[in-house]
């Protein structure tokens, strides 16, 4: 392997070895192959973690906010709009880029294209949405033709490829998510009704945040939608929260390689309620956090044997 984090491979391949020891016999990691495979995978997670941390540092463009820029990138763009001290409008752009994610040849393209009105209206912006919702969904209905080519519209990302492009679908996860963001007034106003409820501690109000949008159509259904979100919040720094368990209640991937990991089959019975506590122990050994765990394991089964690289 190459990249950051390449010098810890060998530091993870002995940790998972003494996952025996101490959680018991694991059947997915019994070979030296499978153990390595899944430490690269850790590895592979760490380093889109990093990424992240990377841009905190950096400078960004004004332009990487702005859909119809051929430089938009909604992750620096939701950095921008927080240091501009636009806070609503970064956690805002953060559930866009979320909901439709970047897929692995479109990048932002379907994004871009809804979030800015494909090209010949205006910028969905908290503001703008705020102000005009109706306006978002008639915009969505005279593109419904639009959204339905993917060569014209874009593509969801992999984490994200269930959800549909249907103009009423995406109306009613802006609409969901817009009431759930300004519940308390602004999203500022949220972590502080939250922090009231249940502390302060980040892993606390990680859970709180989490629980708190099962109504948000196309995230609170599932798990997958609002685990990449808010911990996307908290990479970004736009909220002190970080997961405290791997959540596989719902889950589909992390689930699987929790199954493979402990049983040897991916299609074992125990329920991802049931398992979860086991998944979230790994990182008292491991030491690199619940979301690396989860993102390590979904990968991991896919391809168990041999390193893949994949997007999410």
């Amino acid at each position: 392997m190459n990249g950051i984090h390449k010098d810890r491979l060998n530091e993870f391949i002995g940790k998972i070895e003494q996952l025996d020891a101490q959680l018991g016999p694991l059947p997915g990691i019994a070979t030296a192959q499978r153990r390595q495979c899944w430490a690269q995978q850790i590895v592979s997670s760490l380093r889109r973690i990093s990424y992240t941390d990377t841009l905190l540092m950096r400078s960004v463009n004004a332009a990487r906010r702005d859909p119809h820029s051929g430089i938009f990138d909604p992750v620096r763009g939701a950095l921008h709009f927080q240091r501009s001290g636009q806070l609503d409008e970064a956690v805002w752009l953060t559930f866009v880029l979320t909901h439709f994610g970047k897929h692995a040849v479109d990048e932002w393209k379907l994004a871009a294209n809804v979030y800015g009105s494909f090209g010949v209206g205006p910028v969905w912006t908290f503001a703008q949405y705020a102000a005009a919702p109706a306006g978002f969904e008639n915009m969505l209905a005279a593109n419904s033709g639009r959204l339905a080519d993917a060569s014209i519209s874009g593509s969801f990302s992999n984490h994200r490829k269930f959800q549909s492009k249907k103009p009423q679908a995406i109306a009613k996860t802006f609409r969901t998510y817009y009431e759930w963001q300004t519940e308390f007034g602004g999203f500022r106003d949220r972590m502080i009704a939250t922090h009231a409820s249940v502390g302060q501690e980040p892993q606390a109000a990680f859970d709180a945040l989490y629980k708190s949008m099962k109504g948000v159509f196309g995230f609170g259904g599932g798990r997958l939608g609002r685990f990449d979100f808010l911990t996307m919040l908290g990479k970004l720094q736009l909220a002190p929260i970080t997961p405290g368990s791997v959540y596989l209640d719902k889950a589909t991937g992390p689930l699987a390689g929790a199954r493979l990991l402990f049983f040897g089959d991916r299609d074992h019975h125990i329920t991802g309620r049931a398992l979860e506590p086991r998944v979230d122990a790994l990182d008292g050994v491991l030491g690199v956090g619940k979301q690396v765990i989860e993102d390590s394991l979904c990968n991991w089964q896919k391809s168990p044997d041999v390193y893949e690289y994949f997007r999410g």
